[in-house]
Order: C-alpha cells, then sequence, then structure tokens
C-alpha cells in the first residue's frame, strides 16, 4: 500500500524573447535565483581591472587553458584592498617580524610574547596575513613534548593566543594542535576551554569589527617581507578540524552528550581524510575508534537535524542508484533510535538532552523515495511499518510521498487505490497532495480522471478546507503542463486566462510551461502574445528563462547572442547580480554543447568588466566542476 518515489522533476522554461523567434529546447524548470541589484564597492571597481589582464580566451578549444583560465580567478578572489598603512609602521612591523622568526626559531617563548604583544598594542597583527598560519604553527610546536611536563602558565598564554588569532583567520592547525596537546596530557577541559575562548573571541571580534579575511593581498616591503593587508568578509565558524577536536576532548571524558551539543551548534561535516589526519596523532588504537564512533554517530544525528540537506543526500544516492548507503543511513537512523545508546527520538515526547533530534515524518518520507527510486518496494514497507513500530502514525507528508512515487512509477491505478486508503483513514490531503495525484494521472494520459480530481481540488479550495490555501498556485501549475502535454491547449489556454483574472495569478513558472510548449514547436506567434502578458501581468523571466532565450539564439546561429540578452534584461529592467549571471552560466554549460561553453565564457568575460556583478568563488568552482564533469577538461592538466 505505501508508495513514494520522488517525482521526476517536471521545470518549465520561460522563454522571454522579445527579440527574435527561436527554437526553444530546454529543460521544464524555473530557476530560482532573482536578480538583485547589488552595491558598486571600490574593491570591485579594482577586482574588474586585475580580472581584465587575464582575459578569458571565449573562443579557445583548449580545455587546458580554459581550467588555467579560471584557476587566476579563483587565485585573485584572495587579494582584497590595500588598506592605508604608514611608512613608520610597516618598518616597525618587518623589523619585529624578523626578531618574531628569530625568536621562535630559538624557542624563546618569552620574547615572542613580547613582539606579539609590540604588534598587537599597534594593531599591526593584521599585516601578517599568510604569515599567521606558520608563525602560530611554529609556536604550536613549542608546546611541551612531554606529556607529564608541567607547562609554563605565561609560555602557554602566548602560544594558546597566536593559535586564536590564526584559527580566527582561518588557519586552524596551530589551535587543533594546542586542543590534541590538551588531550594527550589527558586534560580534557583544557581542549574545551581553549575551543570556547576561540568562539568567544570571534563572536566579540564580530561584534566590534568586520572579520577579516583568511586570504589577503601580498605586498613586499623592504625587508622583502610578505605583507598581507587583510579584507573584511570571513565567518566564524568553527573549522572542522576544530570540531573535531572538541568531540575528541569529550570522547575522552566519555560525554556523548556534550559532543552531540558541540555538532549541533556548530554542524559541519567532517570527512574521512580530516578523520584520518587528525587520529594519526593518537597511538591509542581504542580511543582512536571510540572517536570515530562518535563522529559517525554525530555525523547522523546532525543530517537528521537538517531536513532539506538529509532529503538532498538521499535524493543524490537514489539518482545514483546507491542502495547500498541509502540502506546504511536507514540502518544508522534506526540504531540511533533503538540502539543500546539511543540519540535520536521518534517523538518529541523522547526529545531530551541525551536525544536532541527528533526524526521528523519528512525523514522518513525522504527515505521511503529513496527506497522507492531503487525500486526496492519491500524496504518501502519495511519502512513503514517501522514507523508504526516506533508509534509513528503515517499523515499526509508520507502519503503524499507515496503518491508522488507512484507518480514516477507510471502507477496510476495504485495512486487512485491509496488516495482512497488515506481518505478511509481520516487523512485529509494537502493542496501538494492533489498536486501529486493530479500529476500521476496526467502522466498516465488519464487527463479526465486528473481534471475530475482538479475540481474535487477546486471545491474544496473554495470552501477553505485545504491548509495553506495561498499555495495553491503549484496545483493549477501542474494541470497547466498536464493539458498541453496531453494535447489540450485550448482547455491550458482558458484556464491560464481565468487564472489571470481570478487568484490565484499566475506567476513565471505558469508562463514558462507556454513558452516551452509553443517554443518547441516553433509556434513563434503564440510565443509573441504570451511574452506580452508576461509583461502585461508585471512578471519578469528568472536565471532560467534568460537562459533558455539564450540557448534558442545559440541554435539559430546568432553570433551576438550574449550581447542580446543583456540588452533584454536591461529592457526587461533586470539587474542580474553574482548569482543571477552565475546560474546562467551553469545552465549554458549543462547544455554540453560548443555554443553553450563559449556562451557561458562570454558572460564570466562580462561579469568580470561589471563592478556590479563580479564573480565570486562559487562561480568559479561551479565552472571547474562543469569542465570536469563534462568531460571538457582533463584534472591532469
Amino acid at each position: 500500500m505505501l508508495r513514494h518515489a520522488a517525482t521526476k522533476s517536471r521545470r518549465t522554461t520561460a522563454v522571454l524573447d522579445f527579440l527574435a523567434p527561436a527554437v526553444f529546447g530546454y529543460r521544464l524548470g524555473s530557476s530560482k535565483v532573482q536578480s538583485q541589484p547589488t552595491g558598486t564597492k571600490s574593491s570591485t571597481r579594482r577586482d574588474a581591472q586585475k580580472l581584465a589582464e587575464f582575459p578569458v580566451s571565449v573562443r579557445t578549444q583548449s580545455p587546458a587553458i580554459l581550467c588555467q583560465n579560471i584557476k587566476q580567478r579563483i587565485s585573485l578572489l584572495s587579494q582584497p584592498s590595500v588598506a592605508a598603512v604608514s611608512d613608520p609602521d610597516i618598518n616597525f612591523f618587518g623589523e619585529k617580524v624578523v626578531e618574531l622568526r628569530l625568536a621562535l626559531k630559538a624557542g624563546d617563548v618569552a620574547r615572542v610574547g613580547e613582539l606579539w604583544s609590540q604588534l598587537e598594542d599597534r594593531k599591526l597583527l593584521r599585516l601578517l596575513g599568510r604569515e599567521l598560519r606558520g608563525l602560530a604553527e611554529r609556536a604550536a610546536h613549542l608546546c611541551p613534548t612531554d606529556n607529564t611536563e608541567p607547562w609554563d602558565p605565561n609560555e602557554r598564554r602566548v602560544i594558546e593566543g597566536m593559535a586564536i588569532a590564526a584559527a580566527y583567520v582561518g588557519a586552524a592547525n596551530a589551535l587543533t594542535a594546542c586542543m590534541i596537546k590538551h588531550i594527550k596530557r589527558g586534560d580534557s577541559q583544557a581542549a574545551l576551554d581553549l575551543y570556547r575562548r576561540f568562539l568567544v573571541h570571534s563572536s566579540n571580534q564580530t561584534a566590534s569589527e568586520p572579520l577579516p579575511s583568511t586570504l589577503g593581498e601580498d605586498v613586499e616591503d623592504a625587508n622583502g617581507l610578505a605583507l598581507n593587508i587583510l579584507g573584511d568578509q570571513l565567518s566564524y565558524q568553527p573549522n572542522f578540524s576544530l570540531v573535531l577536536a572538541a568531540i575528541a576532548a569529550h570522547a575522552l571524558k566519555d560525554s556523548f552528550e556534550g559532543a552531540l551539543t558541540i555538532i549541533l551548534e556548530n554542524p559541519v561535516r567532517i570527512n574521512q581524510s580530516a578523520q584520518k589526519e587528525f587520529l594519526s596523532s593518537f597511538n591509542d588504537i581504542l580511543y582512536r575508534e571510540k572517536v570515530l564512533s562518535y563522529v559517525r554517530r554525530l555525523d547522523i544525528a546532525r543530517l537528521v537535524s537538517r531536513h532539506h540537506s538529509l532529503g538532498i543526500h538521499i535524493t543524490n544516492l537514489a539518482d545514483n542508484q546507491d542502495l547500498p548507503q541509502i540502506e546504511k543511513l536507514y540502518r544508522d537512523i534506526l540504531n540511533g533510535l533503538h540502539g543500546p545508546e539511543p540519540y535520536l527520538a521518534a517523538h518529541d515526547s523522547q526529545k531530551s538532552s541525551q536525544r536532541p533530534v527528533v526524526v521528523q515524518e519528512i525523514n522518513w518520507a525522504a527515505f521511503l523515495t529513496g527506497f522507492l527510486q531503487c525500486h526496492r518496494r519491500d524496504l518501502a514497507e519495511n519502512l513503514w511499518n517501522d514507523m508504526l513500530k516506533c508509534g509513528i502514525q503515517p499523515g499526509v507528508i508520507t502519503w503524499t510521498a507515496l503518491l508522488d512515487g507512484f507518480d514516477s512509477m507510471g502507477e496510476a491505478d495504485a495512486a487512485s487505490v491509496s488516495w482512497n486508503n488515506m481518505i478511509s483513514q481520516g487523512i485529509q490531503p494537502g493542496i501538494l497532495t492533489y498536486r501529486a495525484v493530479i500529476s500521476t494521472l496526467f502522466n498516465a494520459r488519464r487527463p479526465d480522471d486528473a481534471i475530475e480530481k482538479f475540481a474535487k481540488f477546486k471545491q474544496e479550495l473554495v470552501k477553505g478546507s485545504l491548509p495553506n490555501s495561498e499555495d495553491a498556485l503549484p496545483v493549477y501549475n501542474t494541470v497547466l503542463h498536464g493539458l498541453l502535454t496531453n494535447g489540450r491547449p485550448g482547455d491550458a489556454d482558458a484556464l491560464l486566462e481565468n487564472l489571470r483574472q481570478d487568484d490565484p495569478k499566475p506567476d513565471v513558472v505558469s508562463y514558462n510551461i507556454f513558452l516551452r510548449h509553443h517554443g518547441r514547436r516553433g509556434e513563434f506567434r503564440a510565443v509573441s502574445v504570451l511574452l506580452e502578458r508576461l509583461r502585461e501581468d508585471g512578471l519578469t523571466g528568472d536565471a532560467f528563462t534568460f537562459s533558455s532565450v539564450l540557448s534558442a539564439l545559440l541554435k539559430v546561429g546568432r553570433t551576438d547572442a550574449t550581447d542580446l540578452i543583456l540588452s533584454l534584461m536591461k529592457k526587461q529592467n533586470v539587474e542580474p547580480n553574482v548569482a543571477f549571471f552565475s546560474a546562467i552560466i551553469d545552465h549554458q554549460l549543462r547544455e554540453h554543447t560548443e555554443e553553450g561553453l563559449r556562451a557561458a565564457m562570454e558572460l564570466l568575460q562580462k561579469m568580470e568588466t561589471n563592478p556590479n556583478a563580479q564573480p565570486n568563488d562559487v562561480t568559479y568552482t561551479g565552472i571547474l566542476a562543469s569542465l570536469h564533469r563534462n568531460g571538457t577538461s582533463n584534472p591532469t592538466e
């Protein structure tokens, strides 16, 4: 009876093209990226000048050159503006850093402390930049090597102070080393106190002044020292190595509850390579295994506490048909609920400091999706029974997931039976439940049954018996799509006109459905009419819309396609920001065509000369990922 699988994405394309008719062929969908004007900063003008020194080769077909272009740009992101520093301060800084290096080399911690204080008093520590990492790590090497040897409190204060300062700008190795030293000495509380000091320091700095960046611009002074003028952007969320060290400290004192608090406060994912490197510092095999056990369970708690992340993770596994990983993850969650040391709760009533994370219905539904996407109804059956054993009665979320599953498998009859069973059990269908069953019927080429269910939906909507009635538009959009795919364009046109006159008003997705339908058929007169209506309704295309137009122009051989797109954006009063441009570039790269690649590079070049839409690391790393994913580049090149 239980069925749920993720619905296949039915994304709709808005072809916002007032410029020229074209061939419109793209995935259904609508980007969620909105265009927003961004303020112009002096640094963006500087960055535009620097980026112009490395022009993108938009015509090159060499993967190596393309990747090198992008990597140069990622490097340039690490060079913020140079703050004004007086010559006397630079000279003083250079002299003291030389002395600081010598003191560290000599192991003179007291002298290191004096020099550090002098730089701090004149507010010159910010000039250390990348140099701070190495200095702090050298200081950490001066910790006592004998774990039974007392640690001089003054020396400890100096070394830990440098380590905290380095961790604050993203160089966490020294602070991690200090925490490891405390753990090896059996003083877990000292390690945890150091971790909390870092959090307090970071929080206080954030409240009083801009956060410095981990990356900056190197300037050579007269002594040949690399000065690093720090920027003003960095989150103070702890590095995962610090979180791991705090977890290890709690493991030393047998406090899984304390470790749970750490990971839920800072839900970072600790990858296996980081775990291996960290644990190599400890010789005690049993202790290493204990820490690994903590980390595995904590990662489950982290995932379950972040419903959206868990859902995405399961969807990705299911898309790759990685059933073993889905099963393992599910078993781990069951162990967290029913194992010898439970740390997850099935109900709010079970929630406590020992079991702070509740497995919500949406978590169960995500697994139901994954199992059915992998065509394992037996596992879906087991999950349904597990819910009942936990005292969880499947609600509308689970039933909706079940209907979505039938939709993805094309089982309209089973969906109808499940709908009736749901109603008989007193479950009131929600808006998304109606959307799921209507979509299933349309996709099974049963438009009459779908329209009948839609009529029932509208009756319930008028009566006010559906919660969140303001979210009804997705159902109407599903019906619009279903009518068009089932050869009823006249009915679809009539429904769209009704929406324009009444509520809910159509959105860009509504128009995208029609634009894609008519564009793929070359019905350009209909496209023009729809675009005019889109404008009349006060709607503006999104990133997916403009990318669709760009693809269409490329397909008809327009070599000036990117310029036309920018003109169209201007005509529509769209001020594209970085995210908007990045989304269009991503869409073009997903086309897997030479034209799409060239257009993406042209857009990137235009971004780099636009002070209001300077590309960021997300833009560049996304391009690199696409190039590698599409086989356009060789990672070894």
